[in-house]
């Protein structure tokens, strides 16, 4: 069980990586959310809350799998 637990936490913060860099390609062209938005401080400003929103669900994923199997049916 607790290698499965590694490899699973392993994929998920590799997913979150994988996220943000999107999101940093997306700022750097313009496109997506970043579209419509023309002063650079606006569209980092931008950028830096969602790259705050993957991490806090990243560590809330990460703190589900720390709790045992019991707790974790009974939050879901």
């Amino acid at each position: 069980m607790g290698y499965f637990k590694y490899k699973e936490r392993s994929f998920y913060l590799q997913q979150t990586a994988d996220s943000i860099e999107q999101e940093w390609e997306a700022v750097e062209i313009g496109v997506g959310r970043y579209k419509n938005i023309a002063d650079e401080n606006e569209r980092l400003e931008e950028f830096v809350a969602e790259v705050h929103r993957l991490k806090s669900e990243q560590k809330k994923r990460q703190q589900n799998l720390e709790q045992p199997a019991e707790e974790r049916q009974v939050n879901e």
